[in-house]
């Protein structure tokens, strides 16, 4: 198989920001308020992220627990009773909490991908064009990335200097 000039030659090389290809289109958009991080960025901030993404978690089992528990309330008991006011404050609280934690995940350029077994992405540079930096649970660092128009399946290992 021959790579023409004209196609791109992806190699897995994690890169700054200003090195991104100019002109080129992404094949979607980014997310509204999408931080595009370099991989030291990306490596800075998966502790943090690591630590967000596992509260999430216990935060997700907690709501579901809270929700199984307001259906059968709401079987035996009426709308307004205290019981179910309670319970349905104690959701409404984590949907509050909930949003903080996305926030700060997002504050850091990461973003959920997969809650369990838990996936974290970090949008970045990588041969010139945008990519995604990946990481899964049980992986110790940021070593694969894929570009947009792939999915995860597609990862390949950074290629780093």
């Amino acid at each position: 198989m021959s790579i023409h000039q004209d196609e791109p030659l992806f190699t897995g090389l994690p890169m700054e920001l200003d090195a991104l290809e100019p002109g080129v289109e992404l094949p979607y958009p980014l997310p509204t308020g999408a931080k595009i991080v370099t991989i030291e960025e990306a490596r800075t901030s998966l502790k943090e992220a690591t630590n967000v993404l596992m509260v999430l978690q216990a935060m997700s089992d907690e709501a579901h627990d809270l929700t199984d528990e307001l259906e059968v309330l709401l079987d035996q008991l009426p709308m307004h009773h205290p019981h179910v006011m309670e319970v349905a404050e104690q959701l409404g609280g984590l949907v509050g909490q909930w949003q903080a934690n996305v926030a700060r995940l997002e504050g850091v350029g990461a973003r959920i991908v997969c809650m369990d077994p838990g996936r974290l992405e970090w949008y970045g540079v990588v041969d010139r064009h945008m990519a995604l930096f990946s990481w899964g649970m049980g992986e110790s660092d940021i070593e694969w990335y894929y570009r947009m128009e792939e999915g995860f399946p597609s990862r390949k290992p950074l290629i780093e200097a």
